[in-house]
């Protein structure tokens, strides 16, 4: 069944050359965000002029969005590049039609075993368990920003929307979305499960609810009850 809201399919990455490729990598190694060109050219051993091109070509392919760098020194700013959701799809390669594949089997199975959305939400919370535990910073202040980095990983394109009701996320794009329109009791219930396993890995409540094309141009995810800062996280 098709749907008039909803997010948009994921866009295709454009091919890149190894230079670039070790580039754009390098970006994400250094945290993804605000990275200078002279951050670049010392990770990668290279000159700053070599980084710069491949940097502005990245960003001409929209895989990172460049803005000056705040700082109180005098003079002009360096610029900071950053990874979008494309950016990150990238890097991973391959990896949106592993989880595809994957996924068909987990909803082929269910149907074929007569399993339903309490069965696809557990597959999910163990994949978002897998997920949290690769999360390099510290949310104990704000998990659901966990939640976010999961999801922006993985290509949802999650942002933050203000409302009379409160912030919300919306999710503007489905690495699964064709086949969250023919199963959405099984694709979104994993995806549920997957936002719950975020949460309950870094010890925070479960406490976030996805609404599946609820918007016109994606999928809110928001709070059904406050969620609590998280707890030592287990070994």
């Amino acid at each position: 069944m098709m749907h008039a809201n909803g997010p948009r399919p994921l866009t295709t990455p454009p091919p890149l050359t190894p230079p670039r490729r070790r580039v754009l990598q390098a970006v994400l190694d250094l945290d993804g965000t605000q990275v200078t060109i002279n951050n670049v050219a010392q990770h990668l051993g290279g000159h700053a002029n070599s980084a710069r091109q491949h940097l502005d070509a990245l960003t001409a392919l929209k895989l990172l969005t460049v803005s000056d760098v705040a700082s109180d020194r005098p003079g002009r700013r360096p610029r900071g590049y950053t990874l979008t959701a494309m950016g990150r799809q990238s890097l991973g390669a391959g990896r949106v039609d592993e989880t595809r594949e994957l996924a068909d089997v987990f909803a082929s199975y269910l149907v074929a075993t007569g399993n339903g959305p309490r069965e696809a939400q557990e597959i999910g919370r163990a994949w978002g368990t897998k997920r949290a535990d690769e999360l390099t910073r510290d949310h104990a202040e704000q998990p659901l920003d966990a939640v976010i980095e999961v999801l922006d990983i993985l290509g949802f394109d999650p942002s933050t929307v203000h409302t009379e009701q409160g912030d919300a996320v919306i999710l503007r794009t489905c690495p699964l979305l064709d086949m969250a329109h023919g199963s959405p009791e099984f694709i979104c219930n994993i995806h549920q499960g997957l936002i719950d396993g975020v949460l309950r890995r870094i010890g925070a409540r479960e406490g976030v609810q996805l609404l599946p094309f609820s918007e016109p141009d994606g999928c809110r995810m928001t709070l059904k009850t406050p969620v609590d800062q998280p707890k030592n996280r287990a070994s």
